[in-house]
């Protein structure tokens, strides 16, 4: 690329523009900056190279009050001393061009990641990139920060193909649920509360169950309590109240037992719906100082829950509106909350539980028991004691393992790839492999932990099992991000989570 006369409109758009999308300086390097192919950097004399140094920062001073690009051009006058020193000489400015080279190559490699391994996977498959398939991986290219003239060049490296070549199954379409069944189902939750009036409301079928959203994935839990519900229902003499619960409990097998996606779908609804009710709220608490302060995240939090959410969904859902406006969270973990157990309204008779919650141990206090907290504070005093490191107690590997988190449900795996249902807030998941027995918990130290998100899921159709760890044993936990960055898993496996791949 032989370097051409500098023109101010054509750097404005093709170097300012491109380094101000990919999001500031972090992103770029001298040579770009400077508009010097990288290529030129051997041929060219140094008087050439300080002229162009010389022509683009004059044209920085000009635009210091570009409407756009202020704040950049700003810090490139900033560093221009620094920045251009390199460029000056031809000594200095191979060995710069090498490094550059170097840099620029690992760049490119983590942008044109998922565009690759996506065109890999059709290329497997197909013997070529499907020509349908063309819009999908610019889609996918654009996610990773590519231009259409980058993805273009990048699928020309591999064969066209028509669509009549091993065309992939078709998927069968999400099974939503209607805004008439959403609110049918508030209505007839509605009219429970009224009838029963005095007690807490009723804001979700899980709710009706005495659970949270967080226990959604809990298939089996779920179906012992519809059970216990229908049974009492049947008991009931004829009256509104029987006629509400009739139609309550179709709903609750339907949905909560039914299609995983009629499940999911539901879930999503509440969790948008309570969004939608905490985000004004949010946003006055956070005005003044963008700050989400612990009183005010604790009141919140409680909102959060008399709606439906567990604390898992509250926390995420507080952290993510809070993230809207800008603001940053004071209150790192919710209140502890106490076990949910299934108690029937004080107007129908309980038969006695078939799954009887037994009475939890209590351990007496050490000596050293820290002094109450203080009143309007976190008590960060309350931890479960660590276990002590023995060899009949191997330390998990991988990140830590927290409570709360929502279970997961696997679908299937054929062909070798696992595919599961991702519940409503969960981006990452920790998949565990294990070839002598299924994985006993997250961070079972017999087992290869791999973790996967929700985007590399959809470009690949499911988490693709490595051969080599074929037949095995697998296990999926959903994982979260705290505040800090650092990722943390479920705790426990849900009932659906366990697999055999072939």
């Amino acid at each position: 690329m032989v370097m051409q006369p500098f023109n101010s409109n054509d750097y404005r758009k093709r170097v300012l523009a491109a380094v101000d999308r990919r999001g500031g300086l972090s992103s770029s390097d001298s040579f770009e900056l400077y508009d010097i192919p990288l290529d030129e950097a051997e041929r060219i004399t140094d008087d050439q190279a300080v002229g162009r140094i010389e022509a683009v920062w004059a044209f920085w001073q000009k635009q210091r009050d570009h409407p756009k690009y202020r704040s950049l051009v700003t810090q490139l006058v900033r560093s221009h001393d620094t920045r251009s020193k390199p460029l000056r000489y031809a000594t200095t400015r191979i060995v710069e061009a090498r490094a550059v080279a170097a840099q620029r190559e690992q760049r490119d490699a983590g942008r044109y990641e998922l565009l690759d391994n996506a065109i890999e996977r059709l290329v497997e498959r197909y013997g070529g990139i499907p020509e349908s398939k063309r819009a999908g991986l610019s889609d996918i290219g654009a996610m990773g920060g590519l231009t259409p003239d980058e993805i273009e060049a990048r699928m020309r490296r591999h064969r066209i193909i028509g669509d009549t070549t091993q065309p992939a199954p078709p998927t069968a379409p999400p099974d939503p649920i209607s805004e008439q069944r959403l609110s049918q189902i508030t209505r007839l939750l509605g009219e429970f509360d009224r009838i029963q009036s005095g007690n807490e409301p009723t804001p979700t079928l899980l709710a009706l169950l005495r659970m949270s959203l967080d226990d959604a994935t809990d298939a089996e839990r779920i179906e012992t309590r519809v059970g216990i519900l229908s049974d009492r229902v049947r008991e009931m003499p004829a009256g509104p109240m029987r006629a509400v619960l009739d139609e309550l409990v179709v709903h609750c097998r339907d949905i909560l037992l039914g299609d995983i996606a009629r499940l999911i779908a539901y879930c999503k609804a509440v969790s948008e719906s309570v969004a939608d009710y905490l985000r004004p709220r949010v946003r006055a608490a956070v005005l003044v100082e963008d700050v989400l302060r612990h009183g005010d995240y604790e009141f919140l939090f409680e909102e959060a829950i008399d709606r439906g959410l567990g604390p898992a969904g509250a926390r995420q859902i507080l952290h993510d509106l809070a993230g809207e406006f800008g603001a940053s969270v004071e209150s790192e973990e919710p209140p502890s909350q106490p076990p949910e157990i299934f108690q029937p309204a004080p107007a129908r008779p309980r038969p006695p539980d078939p799954q009887p919650v037994p009475a939890p141990e209590v351990t007496p206090p050490p000596s050293d028991t820290p002094a109450p907290p203080v009143p309007g504070r976190i008590d960060t005093t309350r931890r479960a004691p660590k276990r002590q490191r023995t060899e009949a107690n191997p330390v998990p590997t991988g990140p830590p393992t927290v409570p709360g988190l929502p279970d997961i449900a696997v679908f299937g795996a054929g062909g070798g790839v696992l595919t599961f249902a991702w519940p409503p807030g969960v981006t990452e998941a920790m998949v565990y492999l294990r070839r002598d027995a299924p994985p006993a918990a997250p961070g079972d130290p017999s087992a290869v932990a791999v973790k996967i998100t929700n985007s590399r899921y959809h470009v690949d159709g499911g988490f693709v099992v490595p051969d080599d760890s074929r037949p095995c044993y697998a296990a999926v936990a959903s994982c979260r991000r705290t505040p800090s960055g650092t990722l943390e898993v479920a705790d426990g496996f849900g009932r659906r989570a366990r697999i055999e791949v072939r």
